[in-house]
């Protein structure tokens, strides 16, 4: 029978899964060691090793274990080096419970294996190379391989591309109920195999939060990280990783808005437009590479209350200068303001500021190719804004103490 069956909606795990625990080899095996620990990987025993097949092997090595501390290390995996004497021991009690051997199945090469599982042979080949790129990227990460940063990134995009295409199809979660199946131990009776595909993504990018505390992998996250989220399963599992990085960024930009504004009511508009330029712009652009990882209500707010920090105060520029002459410089700022905020804008905020753009681009904008073209400055004296200018008020320092205190 094939278990995915029950327990619900296929990708969701089963009641028994809830609160039981028994899938706690997946927390065990959380993180930079995933596959150092992996019981297969250590002992060097083949995917479908059972029973007596086990007990022989174990004698076998602790045999070799009892005049050496190290096994000799595997030509064929993916790992550097062999395991040492107190990891074989320990690997060798994960045969012992089926729910945690399957997960260590699961999580290493199946090889020429008979499973049982009736899979096409090209199934087998993909899991074993997304096994292999994944374990060999956590590899060269702890600077065990010589392998170089452009390497490393071309292995985590293998990693995340394998498993990602792998865990979305309906042939690897067959195969996960006829090993369920095959084992045929009441232990295992209770989980189905939606509930493994569940704990797998979260497990697989676990990693990630160790490597995340490094400060020479740091820079590379986002960008590693983004290969894992163009799959649907790894979905909203990276936000927490990004959230200091975000609360930083979030603050800057909250800062600056708050600085650009108290200078602009002091009359002080050349260092607030400064300000917004050298400060707030630049820190928001770092934000969008983090977009992936943010929440898009949180990104919208953000984005709002730039655009609004933009627009406003080119409405100030603008209503400053209906009765003095502004300089060059002056008029393209306020264009320059409201093409930022009009680009930056959520939907929301689009009518207003596009009025704005419209009727600032049309009146300095044309004045400044004017005088460009050599026409006479003179003209200041009748020009008019042709339509009303909407200052955005949206109780900004209230929304910026909200987003600070999230």
């Amino acid at each position: 029978m094939d278990k995915t069956t029950t327990g619900g909606r296929a990708g969701e795990p089963s009641a028994a899964r809830s609160g039981t625990g028994n899938l706690s080899r997946c927390t065990d095996l959380a993180g930079v060691r995933l596959y150092r620990d992996n019981a297969f990987a250590v002992t060097g025993l083949p995917a479908n090793a059972r029973g007596r097949a086990v007990r022989q092997h174990r004698q076998r090595l602790e045999a070799r274990l009892a005049v050496r501390d190290t096994l000799p290390p595997d030509p064929d995996s993916p790992l550097v080096g062999g395991p040492r004497k107190e990891e074989v021991r320990a690997a060798f009690e994960e045969f012992q419970d089926p729910r945690r051997r399957l997960v260590d199945e699961l999580l290493w090469r199946w090889a020429d294996a008979d499973l049982k599982c009736g899979c096409p042979r090209a199934l087998h080949e993909e899991h074993d190379d997304a096994v292999r790129f994944h374990a060999m990227a956590l590899e060269a990460e702890a600077g065990r391989g010589g392998v170089t940063e452009e390497g490393r990134d071309t292995l985590w995009r293998g990693a995340a591309s394998g498993w990602g295409l792998l865990l979305g199809r309906p042939e690897f979660r067959q195969h996960i109920a006829r090993r369920i199946e095959d084992l045929d131990d009441p232990r295992l009776g209770e989980h189905t195999a939606d509930d493994f595909l569940a704990a797998l993504p979260r497990l697989l990018v676990s990693p990630l939060r160790e490597l995340a505390a490094d400060a020479d992998f740091r820079p590379r996250l986002a960008g590693i990280c983004a290969g894992w989220t163009e799959h649907e399963v790894f979905a909203g599992l990276f936000a927490p990783l990004f959230e200091e990085t975000v609360e930083d960024t979030v603050e800057q930009i909250t800062e600056g808005l708050l600085s650009a504004k108290r200078q602009q009511e002091a009359g002080r508009y050349g260092d607030a437009a400064l300000t917004l330029r050298k400060q707030v712009l630049p820190t928001f652009e770092r934000l969008g590479e983090f977009r992936a990882f943010v929440s898009d209500w949180r990104y919208e707010e953000v984005a709002h209350i730039v655009a609004v920090g933009l627009n406003n105060l080119a409405v100030a520029l603008a209503d400053y200068h209906l009765h003095r002459r502004p300089s060059a410089q002056q008029r393209q700022t306020m264009v320059e303001l409201t093409e930022a905020a009009y680009e930056i804008a959520p939907d929301r905020d689009i009518q207003g500021i596009e009025a704005n753009w419209e009727a600032i681009h049309s009146q300095f904008g044309q004045h400044a190719r004017t005088v460009a073209a050599g026409g006479s400055d003179d003209v200041w004296g009748g020009l008019r804004l042709g339509c009303l200018l909407v200052l955005l008020i949206m109780g900004l320092p209230a929304l910026i103490a909200y987003l600070v205190n999230r």
